[in-house]
């Protein structure tokens, strides 16, 4: 349940800084995309099922707040949070390697079906402009803010993983 309310409770606070604190630090109209990164990391960390969770409702928020239909970025993070899961025997804690490979791509993958829906099936194919000006931004201030992220959700992490342990010791005994 703490799982739960903690994975609950970091969608809300990565959705209030990406859409609050950092649309006023944004760099020309181009904000990290923090939500990506949790779903990403939190997928590698916890595997396939918390990284659907997590994308969906991540993605649900983003539907509610900015789309006029619901579940197209809650199905574009639930794969992205499972592909990122599938990842989870190679996660290696110490290792910022991977972690930000995955949250490089997924941003990349996101950006490009945004692309695709938004502009290229609109009849604009802009995609030089689309790469230079928002895909490459974005890709280089999330990829900045993971790094600054990253060590706090290890944390975090962490402090659950000895709670667990200290529980399942404290039921064998």
């Amino acid at each position: 349940m703490k799982k739960f309310i903690t994975a609950f409770l970091l969608v809300i606070i990565m959705f209030l800084l990406q859409t609050s604190v950092f649309s006023q630090l944004s760099y020309g109209r181009v904000v990290p995309n923090l939500l990506i990164f949790l779903v990403s990391v939190y997928g590698l960390m916890r595997g396939e099922y918390s990284g659907i969770f997590i994308g969906f409702f991540s993605g649900l928020l983003q539907d509610i707040f900015f789309m006029d239909v619901i579940g197209f970025y809650a199905m574009i993070y639930m794969m992205i949070g499972y592909f990122n899961g599938r990842l989870n025997t190679y996660y290696i804690r110490q290792d910022f390697q991977l972690p930000l490979a995955a949250v490089t791509l997924s941003n990349l993958i996101l950006l490009m079906v945004d692309y695709v829906f938004f502009y290229l099936l609109n009849g604009r194919f802009i995609f030089g402009s689309y790469m230079l000006h928002t895909v490459l931004p974005e890709l280089i201030y999330t990829l900045g803010m993971s790094i600054v992220f990253y060590p706090m959700l290890i944390v975090l992490e962490h402090k659950f993983v000895l709670a667990e342990f200290r529980r399942d010791d404290s039921d064998v005994l």
